[in-house]
């Protein structure tokens, strides 16, 4: 398969993968309402008032994210390294802001592995 050849964007095709399914997840529990909530996966509470909270939290992490993401492309980042570098703030982003939970340490983790992963691919195409 050729996006599995070495020298390729694992990481990029991993976060890329992760993300459809975390998007779907979202859908399915928008839609069909089973489990904890649309924002269960950052923080569960029972509160009304709370979860408007959470949920201002998750729009601005989400919302930094796209800012990032745009402007770095605008300054001249290839796509990959922008949702790299931009994902790599999105989680930093949960950490401050959530209590930690499994689903935000492995945004950091796919994260720092994106950047690192960029960061050899764009020393290799160096010449």
């Amino acid at each position: 398969m050729k996006i599995l050849r070495a020298g390729r964007p694992h990481m990029f095709w991993l976060f890329l993968l992760s993300w459809t399914a975390v998007h779907v997840g979202f859908e399915h529990e928008f839609w069909m309402g089973a489990g904890d909530g649309v924002f269960g996966k950052y923080q569960t509470i029972d509160d009304p008032v709370a979860q408007l909270s959470v949920a201002q939290k998750v729009y601005y992490t989400k919302a930094t994210w796209m800012f990032i993401l745009v402007w770095l492309q605008v300054f001249g980042l290839p796509l990959r390294s922008a949702i790299a570098w931009s994902f790599l703030v999105y989680g930093i982003e949960l950490l401050l802001f959530f209590p930690v939970q499994v689903y935000s340490v492995l945004n950091v983790l796919l994260a720092v592995g994106c950047v690192g992963e960029d960061l050899i691919l764009r020393r290799r195409s160096v010449p």
